[in-house]
């Protein structure tokens, strides 16, 4: 992938992204098109998918604290209007006294989230130091569509697939903003690994290049600490790990196409290996 300076992200023209079918998260979360997410399960194993998605018993996950941070910090960032409808501070009162608790009653029935003061000066300082970094400033200031859902057919497998970007420029750039502890080179670069955030790339990038009939420009993602100093680094994603990406989404894909094929879904799918696995050291220890 060709290296890009700040200004090629807002300079170049192209297709507005209003003709984008737009829902919110819920509608879009239960929308059954195949996710990124549903690409990390087949790819733990056909168990986890079946479980996840299939299973008649299956509980829908409750998100955790780190996860409704993260949709904040989203919020704030992305859509600021929005997140003044969606969030409120908390009342400082003390919740063990009966004052207190009909206080909190009265706050939590305004069907806003509750934010505890210092959490909201975490979210309005990381929001403050996203947009001190220069090119994440002319990124997320470019024109285009936050939280818009994009969908489009897989020639290959003829699955329905679905994704959100976080922010979608009118000139066909992706940008992802993630929270993490530590936003440095080396430190992201796991997290990547971690969390396949190079599927997760390339799984956006064939999405909006199929639904849209156009190259996409390049992959942003504004990664930001979320304790102090609140530092930020703004990263593209290479060609290599692109590539690397866009064969792990296939493999899923294919590996999904055949549990279909293979598996009934009324009983449970397989998981990992039943015969017995050697375990070796893995490339980093090897190397001490």
């Amino acid at each position: 992938m060709t290296r890009h300076s700040s200004h090629d992200i807002i300079d170049a023209a192209g297709t507005s992204c209003l003709a984008f079918h737009l829902m919110n998260n819920a509608e879009y979360h239960a929308h059954p098109a195949i996710s990124k997410s549903k690409l990390d399960s087949i790819a733990r194993s056909p168990l986890h998918y079946w479980h996840r998605y299939i299973n008649p018993d299956a509980q829908p996950p409750e998100p955790t604290p780190a996860m409704e941070f993260g949709t904040a910090v989203h919020s704030i960032i992305l859509e600021p209007d929005l997140f003044n409808i969606e969030y409120t501070l908390a009342p400082s009162i003390n919740r063990t006294t009966k004052a207190g608790k009909e206080a909190w009653a009265e706050a939590s029935a305004s069907g806003k989230k509750l934010l505890g003061s210092d959490t909201l000066e975490s979210l309005l300082a990381i929001r403050e130091s996203v947009y001190l970094h220069p090119i994440a400033k002319k990124a997320l200031e470019a024109p285009g569509v936050a939280e818009s859902s994009i969908f489009a057919v897989d020639p290959h497998t003829g699955f329905e697939l679905k994704c959100r970007p976080d922010y979608l420029t009118d000139s066909n750039w992706i940008i992802d903003v993630k929270t993490t502890a530590d936003a440095s080179l080396a430190e992201f670069q796991r997290s990547v690994a971690k969390y396949r955030y190079h599927v997760q790339s390339a799984h956006y990038k064939k999405v909006v290049e199929l639904h849209k009939k156009t190259p996409i420009q390049g992959f942003i993602f504004i990664v930001v600490e979320k304790t102090a100093p609140y530092a930020v680094q703004v990263f593209e994603a290479s060609s290599s790990l692109m590539r690397i990406g866009e064969q792990e989404a296939t493999r899923n894909l294919n590996d999904l196409a055949h549990a279909l094929v293979q598996y009934p879904p009324d009983k449970p799918w397989p998981s990992y290996a039943n015969s017995l696995v050697e375990l070796n050291p893995p490339a980093w220890l090897s190397k001490n």
